[in-house]
This record gives C-alpha cells, structure tokens and sequence, in this order.
C-alpha cells in the first residue's frame, strides 16, 4: 500500500467494553494503507509521472522529519543499516511500486504488495531470524498465493487500457520483495518505528532528489498546483506519516493479534475505492483472488481475538 512500521510485542486484550478508541485506529489505518495504492494510480493518471509523485513523497515527509534526524543522527541504527531500510522502503520501492500503477489497476497493486511482502517476509524471517511459521501460517501463505495467481492470470486485459498487465504485477511483486526486505532487517535490527520512517524519507530525499532534478529538472513545479497538494500531502503526509500513527495507537490499544486483522483489511479497501475513484470495476477473478487473498492474510497474519504472540509485519504505502 507505507510506511515503515513496526514489529509489536504482544499485548493482553482489552477487556473491558468494546474497545472503539483503539477499533476507530485500526481502521483508519486499513483505509490508509487502502487508498494509497488508487491515489498513485489516480496521480499517473493525470499530469504526474511515476518519478514526480515519488518525489513528493519523499521531499514532504522527508523535509517534515528531518528536524528528527538531525536531533538524533542515526539513532543508534548505523548509516549502513538505514540504507539498507531505506532501499527496501524507499525510494527503489515508491519508484517501482508507482510505476507498476501505470500498468496495472490499484486493486491489483492493492492485492498484490502486501500479499508478497507477507510472504517474503515470512519465508525470509524463517530463514535468516529462525522464526519458524507454523502449519496454520504456512497455509495461510499458500492460500495467499494462490488469489496472487488468479490475479496474475487474469490476461492482457487490452480492452480496458492494459495492454501490459503482466509489467505492472511484476513491478508490484517487486515492491513487495523489497518491502519485506525492510521487514525483515527492521525486524532483526529492533528498529525504532518513528526514527525509522524518518531516516528512510531523509535518505531517500537526499539520494533521490539529486537523482530527480538531473532527470526532469524543474518538471514538477509546472504540474498543476492541485495535483501537487494532493499528492504531497496524500504521499508525504497521510501515508508516509499518519499510518504509522495510527497503527502504532492500534496496537497499543488493542495488541498485536486484534491489529493484525486489520492489515487483512487493505486488499479489500482498495478495490473498494478504485470502483468510485477510479472507476476500476472488479472482474470475477479479481473478487476470487481478493476472496482468497483476505483468508489466507487471516490466517497467515495468525489472528486471534484473545491473547496472542502475532508479530505484524507493517504494510507497505
């Protein structure tokens, strides 16, 4: 969908009264994550090419945290471990994921990314973490898999202005590779969440914006001040920023397992929004492997509604 994010502990459930401080996070949450994938979209669908909306992600939230980076440096983390984060969350990742929007639909790349990341991740924390994923979480993944493939095989879909398809799923599967490349190393690391997504947005500005303007020099400044706004703002602020917020109360409020469930969400929301928005109509393989994708997220994400030891990899915007 992203943001950096976090590796939670588990928390004890809450158990007096309906819990709707930490529900109303949650959600607000899901439909950020949720909406991010049609906002791209709907950006290089306009005057806006994929390197113009990444750079306004990364000079917003790059120049709102920097006070951040400059009062703590590194954080303790390392210059050479923040690049590896900021490859698998920044720049390379906003760059292929936004492009993959050109050729693809934003429920698939809502369906897609997260559904790779928590795959790689999974496989790569049990590699290199020894986190073992048990027999439930492996089916999970599977089942995953298999709405990814149904997905993927949808054909050219040349009729309705996809004639390359099979690029975007492809850019899409990048961007979740390299968001679990993120996951993992965070994970491993012990990452401060905030000063991580400070350090990924300064570094990616720092290293990408440079980059930028030896390409398209003063480009963005002529694009309309509309477009400009929204995405700065949707990009730089609500994605890059605000999710992290907002997840980091949910898990507070809730734990570990009860916000988890809400990354199972996502898939659903975006399809939800690319009808209104972008006028995306799901076709009947698209509603199946969602169908799928939402299950398999369930039970791969090991979500349980009372005490529990689920670890939520964050989700990508």
């Amino acid at each position: 969908m992203t943001t950096p994010g976090v590796d939670p502990v588990a928390l004890s459930p809450i158990d007096m009264g309906v819990p709707w401080k930490g529900i109303s996070f949650g959600l607000a949450t899901a439909i950020i994550w949720g909406t991010w994938p049609v906002l791209s979209r709907f950006g290089v669908q306009q005057s806006l090419l994929a390197v113009d909306v990444a750079m306004l992600r990364f000079l917003v939230s790059g120049l709102v945290l920097l006070p951040l980076v400059l009062r703590r440096g590194h954080g303790g983390l390392g210059w050479g471990r923040a690049m590896v984060l900021a490859i698998g969350a920044g720049a390379p990742y906003a760059l292929v994921t936004i492009l993959g929007f050109s050729y693809a639909p934003a429920g698939h790349g809502g369906l897609i990314i997260p559904s790779v990341m928590l795959t790689c991740s999974t496989l790569g924390g049990w590699l290199l973490l020894k986190d073992r994923p048990n027999g439930k979480r492996l089916t999970g993944l599977v089942i995953v898999l298999s709405g990814v493939v149904t997905i993927g095989s949808a054909g050219t879909m040349a009729g309705d202005g996809f004639s390359m398809l099979w690029l975007g799923h492809v850019l899409f599967a990048s961007g979740g590779m390299l968001w679990a490349v993120y996951t993992i190393f965070s994970r491993k690391w012990g990452a401060d969440p905030l000063h991580t997504t400070a350090l990924v947005s300064v570094l990616s500005l720092a290293l990408y914006g440079p980059v930028y303007l030896m390409m398209q020099g003063t480009a963005l400044v002529q694009a309309p001040i509309e477009e400009l706004l929204l995405q700065g703002i949707a990009q730089g602020l609500v994605a890059a920023v605000l999710a992290l917020i907002c997840y980091t109360k949910a898990v507070a409020l809730l734990g570990a397992g009860r916000a988890a469930l809400f990354a199972a969400l996502v898939p659903g929301f975006s399809a939800l929004f690319a009808y209104p928005i972008l006028g995306e109509v799901p076709t009947t393989r698209h509603l199946l492997g969602l169908a799928l994708v939402t299950f398999g997220m369930v039970l791969a994400l090991g979500i349980r509604f009372g005490r529990s030891r689920t670890k939520l990899p964050p989700m990508p915007t």
